[in-house]
């Protein structure tokens, strides 16, 4: 009689552990955080201001230039805002101190040229000009280390596989292509200098010279940002 009341009390027992045994189920889902943040910063590959000089036109030419991500830099906030146009070239801090171009009272487009410089001895030894860099300078006074967003909007034209130069360093040119569907550039940088340059339109290479087009811009911004 004991040994079967042993029995019954280990059959209850077991029974009543087993049913506080939590049994996973494999087909529940699992929820997982993910990180969907993008560091929309681009780096395209940079060239030394100094090396820049000693290139030749065809390598001039051919340095590789950057895209960028233009829905994930729109979509940053905005903090701050300067902007310049051909009838405005300051806007409180920032203003363009220089630039060789065409200027006119009413003009419709900031222009920027490349300068032809005349050499004595340059094909075979005669005498002629070549097509020289360079820059419309802008001067502003950003907080060094803080993120900002550029877009230069250019005149409605044809730049299929065309870029500029960019220096927002001081001591590196960056180059862009030019993204044709919307006639802008746009990149976001770290500030590390008061002083950007623009180039004019790199649109390829002759044997002596880099062949520069007028860099037609109606509109220059540049935004403090956010992720």
């Amino acid at each position: 009689m004991k040994t079967l009341i042993t029995i019954a009390s280990l059959l209850i027992l077991s029974h009543t552990s087993m049913s506080q045994i939590k049994i996973p189920n494999k087909n529940k889902k699992i929820k997982t955080k993910v990180d969907f943040t993008v560091n929309t910063i681009a780096v395209p590959i940079r060239i030394d201001a100094n090396k820049f000089s000693n290139l030749k036109p065809e390598q001039v030419a051919k340095l590789p230039a950057a895209t960028y991500h233009r829905s994930a830099l729109l979509n940053l906030k905005i903090n701050k805002s300067w902007e310049i146009t051909p009838s405005r070239f300051s806007d409180k801090d920032m203003h363009v101190v220089e630039y060789f171009g065409k200027y006119q009272k009413s003009q419709h487009y900031i222009s920027i040229y490349p300068e032809n410089k005349y050499y004595s001895r340059i094909n075979n030894g005669g005498p002629g000009f070549l097509p020289e860099m360079r820059y419309l300078i802008l001067k502003f006074n950003p907080q060094m280390g803080e993120r900002y967003r550029m877009v230069i909007k250019l005149k409605p034209g044809e730049y299929r596989n065309k870029k500029i130069m960019t220096n927002v360093t001081g001591r590196y040119n960056d180059t862009w292509y030019i993204n044709y569907q919307y006639n802008e550039v746009m990149f976001d940088f770290v500030a590390s200098s008061k002083e950007i340059k623009i180039s004019p339109v790199i649109a390829g290479s002759e044997s002596y010279y880099v062949k520069y087009e007028p860099l037609e811009i109606e509109k220059i911004k540049i935004d403090k940002v956010e992720d």
